[in-house]
């Protein structure tokens, strides 16, 4: 996280106390170590386990690896049968456009979110923005407040993610008593970053904001086209005529050479 995302997450953390947090998407540990140093206890999800996220740096904490849209709804059900409630989330795992939108409806249709606070990372970022622009938020009434622009994104000027948008964090908030609108009434930070999108376009980029259906299918295309790669790599024809393709690129890479 940035700086300002990650002051916003722990003066929340500071302010809440929870009891009982959890943790979508873990990677090296850099936002859970606010949020297991102000919880009593932590559960976090993530695909892996790295070998930085050892027991005496995170002693509070379990970690549940695996997908997220698997393992969670069986916690989210274990918490709610022993009537506890879950007083802090972080969603900053699965990026797809389904995989952001699923992990924000499991929690809010769980009894154990009943009052609690929950952060969303990359916001900003298309597809993640897609999906949670998705979710149905009024179709909860335990929901008082949403702000998928908490704290706005950055669109990077150099990097690999370079005029790509990125971070940003919303704010959900169920149970709590808010006075005013239950939606802030600021312009979707991706309206504002609009002119800087068609300004790419005008130069020649494609920057055009799709929406969801479009990513879902996309994101459906590739990852069939993944599973294909897969299965042709696995097959006997690929694995016989291995050392031919060695063979051609060196040729190649020799040619270049002369």
């Amino acid at each position: 996280m940035p700086p300002g995302e990650r002051a916003a997450c722990e003066g929340i953390l500071s302010l809440l106390q929870p009891s009982l947090s959890i943790e979508i998407g873990t990677a090296t540990g850099g936002s859970l170590e606010p949020i297991s140093a102000q919880s009593r206890e932590v559960h976090a999800f993530d695909l892996e386990r790295r070998p930085e996220l050892t027991s005496e740096r995170f002693p509070n904490v379990t970690f549940h690896v695996g997908d997220s849209h698997e393992l969670l709804s069986t916690l989210l059900q274990e918490l709610a049968a022993a009537g506890r409630n879950v007083d802090f989330a972080l969603v900053d795992g699965d990026h797809s456009a389904r995989g952001a939108r699923q992990d924000v409806e499991d929690l809010l249709a769980s009894p154990c979110v009943g009052r609690t606070v929950i952060l969303l990372h990359d916001t900003l970022n298309a597809s993640v923005r897609a999906g949670l622009e998705q979710v149905d938020y009024d179709g909860f009434d335990k929901v008082r407040f949403v702000d998928l622009d908490f704290v706005q994104g950055r669109v990077l000027r150099e990097g690999p993610h370079r005029d790509q948008l990125w971070s940003g964090l919303g704010l959900v908030v169920t149970g709590a008593d808010f006075e005013g609108p239950s939606r802030a009434s600021a312009y979707p930070a991706p309206d504002v970053y609009e002119a800087f999108s068609s300004s790419l376009v005008a130069g020649g980029h494609i920057a055009q904001r799709l929406g969801y259906e479009q990513l879902v299918q996309l994101e459906r295309h590739a990852e069939d086209q993944r599973r294909l790669v897969k299965l042709m790599e696995r097959s006997w024809s690929w694995r016989v005529t291995a050392p031919l393709r060695r063979a051609r690129t060196l040729m190649r890479r020799r040619r270049s050479e002369r």
